[in-house]
């Protein structure tokens, strides 16, 4: 009798075995889930600082009553106020700008500089921020400045 409640107590190697190949699956899949949407709130970041920046470079001017220049270097993946501190885009992030002419090809190399004065922010219609089938667009107003609108698109402009 002692015998055969000594050998129900513990676990079998395959027992154990089984709980730590589907801890690791869990684990694997819990891990590749949070990478897609922490990578997702940086992309929805990117487009809110960049309304920041367009909002504050407004708000300077008028306080200074001088242009300010908001300053894209599309190929790096930066901008800022020239002069100031100057911030990244995300990785694997794309940024397009476009202008106010409808016909314009969206400017997606080089540099560009957006002029804000205190009665708005230069001519410019929209800012495309793309990153795998997300596309953010924050788009110019009169009155706010800039809007993000939040679309889901399979392909590029």
């Amino acid at each position: 009798m002692f015998y055969f409640e000594r050998q129900n107590r513990g676990f079998t190697l395959i027992e154990i075995l089984v709980v730590l190949v589907l801890m690791s699956l869990i684990l694997g899949i819990s891990a590749a889930m949070l990478t897609n949407a922490l990578s997702g709130a940086k992309h929805k970041a990117a487009a809110r600082e960049i309304v920041a920046t367009l909002k504050y470079a407004k708000h300077l001017a008028a306080a200074k009553n001088e242009k300010q220049i908001v300053q894209f270097d599309l190929d790096d993946g930066n901008y800022g106020i020239k002069g100031r501190r100057v911030s990244r885009i995300p990785e694997k992030t794309k940024i397009a700008i476009y202008e106010s002419d409808l016909n314009a090809e969206p400017l997606t190399a080089g540099k560009y500089n957006l002029a804000c004065e205190a009665t708005g922010v230069g001519q410019w219609s929209r800012i495309g921020l793309f990153r795998d089938n997300q596309v953010i667009i924050i788009k110019s107003d009169p009155v706010m400045t800039a809007l993000i609108v939040d679309t889901e698109d399979d392909h590029h402009e």
